[in-house]
């Protein structure tokens, strides 16, 4: 169970991560990346399509079907605290802080 715990973490936050990566940047504005590096539209689209595979690829692998209330609950909480984190983000895109 406890595979399925950190499992179903990391997919929550994972996708709920990629969400502005990708949303942003189909919009074909630069988001903030994680290691500071290719702030562009495109990077952006890719590093949120490769969070989303990464979290299919997490919830598919852990057993989930075997604990369903703690696979959802974890999923459910990597979600909120990668939410919450996000929301108090203070980044810079040219000159002004957002």
């Amino acid at each position: 169970m406890t595979s399925v715990i950190i499992m179903g973490l990391l997919a929550g936050f994972l996708f709920v991560g990629g969400l502005p990566h990708f949303i942003k940047g189909i919009m074909g504005k630069a988001y903030p990346m994680p290691f500071g590096s290719m702030d562009s539209a495109t990077a952006g689209v890719v590093w949120g399509w490769a969070n989303w595979v990464v979290a299919v690829l997490l919830w598919h692998v852990a057993p989930m079907h075997l604990h369903p209330r703690a696979a959802f609950a974890a999923v459910a909480i990597g979600a909120l605290v990668a939410g919450l984190l996000m929301s108090n983000m203070k980044y810079k895109i040219g000159s002004r802080a957002k």
